[in-house]
């Protein structure tokens, strides 16, 4: 499979979409484009940067069997049920509460916690058909407001409960079909507007 990276060019792709992705997460809620090649997959990116042979995924939405090979053939990643999976990728819109069996870590290793990867439609600031929802917390001065297209509003509340005992909880990477992203640590405090 090929997503429009060649070997060499893919480690210093995936060097800067890191970069990125700790810059997304120190900010929550601001949007920052991912940097791509022709052709390259904004999820997929993400997902090669992050994932390798020493964790485990787990698929929730469209097209499960083409994207667990498409991920396990790039990374080498394992494929694991939802309660103990390191990644939850949700291509749907929606986990349908899913989420709520994530791994949130324990108070004395919260970082024992899954990240969840949402592939949407849209991320901006500005009108849109999607959710609005606001953050704060660390890395957000008092406020931030964002629309999401592509996911459903439920959603945001099992995300919301699933972060409601801090440190315990997951955090989440949003990406868009422009490959921009936003990052929601579960440091932040998310509410739907």
């Amino acid at each position: 499979m090929n997503y429009g990276i060649e070997y060499p060019d893919k480690i210093l792709l995936t060097q800067k979409v890191y970069r990125t992705l700790l810059q997304a997460m120190a900010r929550p809620g601001e949007i920052y484009s991912l940097p791509t090649s022709p052709g390259a997959n904004g999820l997929m990116l993400v997902i090669i940067t992050l994932l390798d042979g020493e964790v485990s995924f787990h698929v929730i939405g469209d097209d499960i069997q083409k994207l667990t090979h498409d991920i396990y053939v790039e990374t080498g990643s394992k494929v694991e049920d939802i309660e103990k999976a390191d990644f939850i990728i949700i291509t749907s819109g929606c986990s349908k509460g899913l989420l709520l069996s994530a791994k949130r870590g324990t108070l004395l290793r919260p970082d024992l916690s899954a990240t969840i990867i949402y592939s949407v439609n849209t991320l901006s600031r500005g009108n849109c058909a999607g959710v609005y929802i606001s953050l704060q917390g660390p890395g957000i001065k008092d406020k931030v407001f964002l629309c999401v297209e592509g996911i459903k509003k439920e959603e945001f509340y099992y995300l919301k409960e699933a972060n409601s005992e801090y440190p315990l909880g997951v955090d989440s990477i949003f990406i868009d079909k422009d490959n921009n992203i936003v990052c929601i640590p579960r440091s932040s405090k998310l509410e739907v507007v």
